[in-house]
């Protein structure tokens, strides 16, 4: 498994956690006890798997597509009621 090292902050109470996790034998090391953690979180925000998906498969022409013609029916709205 090819890994990367990553710096990271936690505050005083989480990191307490995770040593005393280490401490009760949960895990080994705070190394595999992140690893798991972020894994864990990973797989359980399936909310954040669907957004990168979608981030993916984003189309900035759709958009500028339909807004074209939300504003070409306003426009004709308007006129329509002799207000444009």
């Amino acid at each position: 498994m090819n890994t990367d090292v990553v710096p990271l902050r936690l505050d005083k109470t989480t990191l307490t956690k995770i040593d005393k996790m280490v401490e009760a034998g949960i895990f080994n090391s705070r190394n595999a006890a992140l690893n798991i953690i972020i894994k864990t979180g990973i797989k359980n925000f399936d909310f954040w798997n669907n957004i990168l998906s979608i981030s993916n498969s984003y189309d900035q022409n759709y958009d500028d597509r339909v807004s074209l013609r939300l504003n070409n029916a306003l426009n004709k709205f308007l006129k329509d009621r002799d207000r444009f």
